[in-house]
């Protein structure tokens, strides 16, 4: 769609007014330095404005210390926060966009055992098995948290900010008083729904007399917990109803989720095993419930178009996209621009954001590599444009190799992208196969669509041969990929193993047999995407790991889900066993620590799931520079091939500026 529709046209949402009805919702960037908005945040917050969003919330302001949890998260109790908020609210002002602060404390996910002092809760009670035990406040601590969150809603008011948002969801502290699931508490704060209400009540109270006015208020909250025993959706209405009868918002911001150690914290950020707008009948319902009140309606709303279905069927007001955001900063300007480039979307993967929050580390996006360090890369990219003008072939056209041949393009090289297989895509192609991991197909399509939109002549099915390579390129990229180690796994005792390679058994699952074990050495989602898709085709599935644990670099924001899509289904997992041969159609495993044997029967074939090796790229004549990207220089996931493909391709040229430009990016967290 090329022209504005009801989605991109001014609205009024209570007593904020906003050029649009697209909204950036409050999300973890890991940018803050010493608990205070950055250089980094500026940028990013900037290439979102300018690029057409009506509203921005900052990411969750800490109110009292005991919420941090570690240094790169934004503290709202320190008054020197002002002046970073106020440069924030110029800068997006300066973009044309809107901008709220949330106020927050997360309770005792803040906590963790490398944290000196312990986090608050509203009981003794851990969000996961393996978390800190938070300590259950007492009243005087209770009266202290109110007065901050006062406190902190002073000073966002003083740096300028648009709104305010409350957040009374996602199992932060406010909730865990709410919910029976978390509040086990037997004073005024627990039991009946008032005296779990409290809390929340005097909160508001105190952030309502601490504002302005004529300050705009949103209270975001979650919906429904998804938790046994927890609040559900009927619940949160009544909540809802009492707060909104007694105080005043402006907006109504509806998620869903506990921050919990079960598949309701997979929910939060859902991922790509999830359809689009699963949680739509959320925000339709209070939009019901609450028909005076703005609504503003989250979660998996991967596109415009989504964001326009909900306003069209009048489920929400406001439509929050924080992911598609983070993929393609311009995306509402893109929306009505004849001149945009093919489209760049979310493709719900959370390897670039979800998976380094868990880390601790800053966002990053494999659709888009440079989140958090727009301006390092517009200072590559502005020497790039300035340097020579090369011939520049890529050789390999998985994902590093069209982000490498894509850079180059835009740079003003001359580019040639060869790969040997009939279509571009490399080991996506493969993974998109699998249901859970689907959306990558939509990746390599967008991706090729750029590359050929940039002008970059693909050939595919050639090889670089010793003619091609000579055929008088100044720089060449290797993107080549990696390869299962060439040395098959080998059963120190008994007979083979009835190995089957990953690819065969992704495309044929009817040749598996019945009964199929999954030896996962490689830790990412693969294996449980695979399990899913050979359990789909009705075989059973055993995953093996001599690991202590299960899929180790899958993010907490993504696992509970793809477990619970696996249980009841004929799946199984074995950790802390290395398979050691093969007794008949018995796999013998063997206890790394104790050095005893066990077997699983009846094994039909045995696929595993390895650390594969660099592919080595040819000689290439004397004189002619090269860069090795992606897996051909390392293996490791899109994020990485991404990056360092987008970084090869601006940095062709070499020259004195660029090799400094390009220095700036490397080895940054």
């Amino acid at each position: 769609m090329t022209t504005p529709d009801e989605l991109l046209t001014p609205v009024r949402a209570g007593r904020l007014e906003l050029r649009n009805r697209v909204v950036v919702p409050a999300h973890t960037t890991n940018f803050a330095v010493d608990g205070l908005f950055s250089d980094r945040h500026l940028a990013y917050h900037r290439a979102r404005a300018e690029g057409g969003v009506g509203l921005i919330i900052t990411e969750g302001m800490r109110v009292h210390p005991t919420s941090l949890g570690r240094a790169n998260t934004v503290s709202a109790f320190d008054d020197r926060v002002v002046g970073s908020l106020a440069e924030l609210v110029r800068v997006v002002h300066g973009g044309g966009a809107k901008l709220a602060a949330q106020l927050l404390h997360v309770g005792r996910q803040a906590g963790g055992h490398n944290v000196l002092t312990a986090a608050w809760g509203a009981s003794a009670l851990p969000w996961s098995s393996t978390a800190a035990i938070p300590h259950s406040m007492t009243t005087d601590e209770i009266a202290e948290l109110v007065d901050a969150f006062a406190a902190a809603a002073v000073r966002v008011a003083a740096a300028g900010v648009d709104a305010v948002e409350l957040h009374l969801g996602h199992g932060h502290l406010l909730q865990q008083f709410l919910s029976p699931a978390t509040n086990h508490r037997d004073d005024a704060y627990g039991g009946s729904l008032a005296n779990r209400l409290r809390l929340a009540r005097e909160v508001v109270e105190a952030v309502l007399g601490a504002l302005p006015g004529t300050m705009p208020v949103i209270l975001r909250v979650s919906a429904d917990e998804f938790l046994d025993g927890g609040l559900d959706l009927e619940q949160m209405l009544v909540v809802t109803g009492l707060l909104v009868r007694d105080y005043r918002f402006d907006v109504l911001h509806v998620s869903h989720s506990a921050y919990v150690g079960t598949g309701s914290v997979a929910t939060q950020i859902a991922d790509m095993s999830f359809p689009a707008l699963p949680f739509r009948h959320l925000p339709r319902a209070f939009k019901a419930a609450f028909p005076d009140l703005a609504v503003l309606a989250v979660g998996r709303v991967d596109d415009l178009d989504n964001a326009a279905a909900l306003v069209a069927d009048g489920s929400a007001d406001l439509v929050a996209l924080a992911r598609p955001h983070i993929a393609l900063p311009t995306l509402v300007a893109s929306r009505t621009d004849p001149a945009a480039p093919p489209a760049r979307e979310c493709i719900a993967c959370n390897q670039g954001c979800a998976g380094r929050l868990e880390l601790g580390l800053g966002i990053s996006c494999v659709v888009n590599p440079e989140v958090g360090l727009e301006r390092e890369w517009a200072a590559l990219r502005e020497a790039a444009r300035h340097a020579p003008k090369l011939r520049v072939l890529v050789v390999g056209g998985g994902t590093a190799g069209m982000e490498a041949a894509s850079a180059a393009a835009s740079a003003g090289h001359r580019v040639t992208l060869v790969e040997a297989a009939p279509e571009l895509g490399g080991a996506l192609r493969l993974a998109a196969k699998l249901p859970m991991r689907g959306r990558f197909g939509l990746f390599v399509e967008q991706l090729a669509a750029t590359t050929r939109h940039l002008g970059v002549d693909v050939r595919l099915g050639v090889r670089a041969d010793a003619a091609l390579l000579a055929e008088g390129w100044d720089h060449v990229v290797f993107a080549t990929g990696a390869a299962a180690p060439a040395e098959p796994v080998r059963a120190t005792s008994g007979s083979s193993y009835p190995e089957i390679p990953v690819d065969r058994a992704v495309e044929e699952p009817g040749g598996t047999g019945r009964h199929v074990v999954l030896v996962d050495e490689d830790g990412t989602a693969t294996a449980l995407a695979l399990a899913d898709h050979l359990l789909h085709d009705g075989r059973r599935v055993t995953l093996v790991t001599d690991r202590a644990a299960l899929s180790w670099r899958v993010p907490v924001y993504s696992k509970p889900a793809l477990l619970d899509r696996l249980r009841g289904r004929g799946f199984s997992a074995v950790l802390l066993r290395a398979p050691t041969g093969m007794a008949g159609d018995s796999m013998i495993l063997t206890d790394p620590l104790s050095g005893r044997a066990e077997q699983v029967d009846q094994v039909s074939s045995v696929v595993f799931l390895r650390p594969r090796e660099a592919n080595a790229h040819p000689p290439v004549p004397s004189g002619v520079s090269t860069t090795s990207v992606g897996d051909a220089y390392a293996p490791r996931t899109a994020l990485e091939a991404a990056f360092e493909g987008r970084l090869a391709g601006l940095a062709a040229a070499r020259a004195v500026g660029v090799r400094a430009a390009a220095a700036a990016l490397r080895g940054r967290l």
